[in-house]
């Protein structure tokens, strides 16, 4: 069997990659962005199996399925719980909660065999997608100038405070201020994808490309390292958990 793997966290996306390995399957490529996604699927046959995650840094897995009739099975990998995700659970979608259960994983691969026959992907993309931007923040408003700007949580790579203020910091290298607290922010992000590193910032995983001593953050857009991104010392363990996943 064929899949194609569509997540722009690296170190999720090898650890899927060897697990379909080891339970005999062709992965055909990684691919970590819709960019990168839609070209590739405009220019290749399209394997057995999509393994999709739901937010990628350029945006949104709907933005693909907008865009292609996806010939493959579908399931999508997410940090989203089951509340959020009651959607997908008819027309044989599946979904794998990060991080991925090998066992749920095995499930899915029967579930995909008993509708090789007469499959179509047919579930209401609109209805899904609103039923998981509820269940967590995906955006902030902000003020930008005499503008309100929004901006979406995937374009977040920190949250922090200074000066008894609270700022974003973008993948653009920009900041905005946010009338909110981190303390509020905290509880309206997903723990998987947000950390709360210290009193000072809260990081989004997408963006750190490696540790230093444990508690050093560097991150992939080397303009934002300016910022010293430290671990506290009494957060280490839990970041360390967290960071692994």
């Amino acid at each position: 069997m064929t899949a194609v793997i569509i997540e722009d966290e690296i170190p999720g996306g090898k650890r899927l990659e060897k697990l379909l390995i080891d339970k005999k399957f062709t992965v055909l490529i990684i691919l970590t962005s819709v960019a990168n996604a839609l070209k590739w699927l405009e220019e290749n046959n399209h394997p057995d199996l999509v393994f999709m995650d739901i937010k990628l840094r350029d945006g949104n897995c709907f933005r693909i399925l907008d865009k292609i009739q996806i010939k493959s099975k579908i399931v999508f990998t997410t940090a989203y719980d089951e509340f959020a995700l009651k959607a997908f659970n008819y027309n044989a979608i599946d979904y794998l909660l990060k991080p991925i259960d090998e066992s749920k994983l095995d499930k899915m691969i029967l579930k995909y065999e008993s509708f090789k026959i007469d499959f179509q992907n047919d579930l209401d993309w609109t209805t899904l997608e609103k039923n998981i931007e509820n269940k967590f923040k995906s955006s902030f408003l902000v003020s930008s100038g005499n503008y309100i700007k929004k901006i979406e949580t995937f374009e977040v790579i920190c949250f922090f405070s200074d000066a008894n203020s609270t700022f974003i910091l973008t993948n653009q290298n920009r900041q905005f201020t946010i009338n909110n607290s981190l303390d509020n922010i905290e509880q309206q992000l997903h723990s998987y994808s947000f950390f709360r590193i210290s009193r000072k910032f809260i990081i989004n995983k997408k963006y750190i490309s490696g540790l230093e001593n444990t508690s050093q953050i560097k991150l992939l857009i080397p303009e934002a390292n300016d910022f010293e991104f430290k671990v506290s010392r009494l957060k280490s363990k839990s970041f360390l958990e967290w960071y692994k996943k």
